[in-house]
């Protein structure tokens, strides 16, 4: 999976320079929360402030091809549930915050034919998916339970995935919304391994999530863009 990782982000950089004139550049701001051992089924819960950096490069009017760089802070407690994970410690609570920062390459499939600036609010709702990386950067346990690894946590493999929607504003400007997933491949975002024994749940290992608006500038294309280039 590593390798497949650098594989990707080594294509993506060295994408021919003239597909530059069909790119944007732009910047997320949103929200962010935590699924996993403590909340297994819980949109939207606890959210904390992301904001994030994009690169999208529009290979056509359907396809494009994304990197990006989000940071996340997400938290939970099982005080905040019925069902929870220490019953036996009321004044005990099973509670962390974390810190996240996210790197991501994706593929975006728009439903409707999309022109980056051209056309006055032209839009298209669209969904991507790709291979991305988490590094888990701070983060504060307060629990008696085993806890997994509390070390320095190592960064671990994830798989982005979401919904969005996207607009012109103008010849340079673009805005939309997106709702980003990402499945880990570990514990290390609340530190609990297993605390129920059950190694069968969906939600054994931790996912966090993505809401928010973007905007985006377009790079000039000389070509197009200056009558005076040749």
């Amino acid at each position: 999976m590593k390798k497949l990782l650098c594989i990707s982000i080594l294509l993506f950089l060295i994408y021919p320079l003239y597909s530059q004139r069909n790119a944007n550049v732009g910047i997320f701001a949103g929200t962010s929360y935590y699924m996993g051992d403590i909340n297994p089924s819980r949109h939207f819960y606890r959210l904390r402030p992301s904001l994030g950096m994009i690169y999208r490069i529009n290979l056509n009017n359907h396809y494009a091809i994304r990197a990006n760089v989000y940071y996340a802070y997400v938290s939970g407690s099982d005080m905040d549930f019925a069902e929870r994970i220490n019953p036996d410690r009321y004044y005990e609570p099973v509670e962390f915050n974390t810190s996240i920062l996210d790197g991501a390459l994706q593929f975006e499939f728009n439903f409707l034919p999309f022109i980056p600036n051209e056309g006055r609010w032209n839009y298209t709702t669209y969904v991507s998916g790709g291979i991305g990386y988490s590094l888990v950067i701070s983060s504060a346990v307060s629990t008696n339970l085993d806890t997994d690894n509390l070390r320095n946590p190592i960064p671990h493999l994830n798989i982005p995935f979401g919904i969005g929607f996207k607009l012109n504003i103008n010849r340079r400007v673009s805005a939309g919304c997106e709702w980003n997933f990402r499945k880990t491949f570990s514990d290390r975002i609340d530190f609990l391994k297993n605390p129920t024994g059950d190694v069968s749940l969906i939600h054994n290992n931790d996912w966090y999530s993505f809401a928010g608006i973007f905007v985006t500038y377009k790079f000039i294309n000389f070509a197009v863009d200056c009558p005076a280039y040749d």
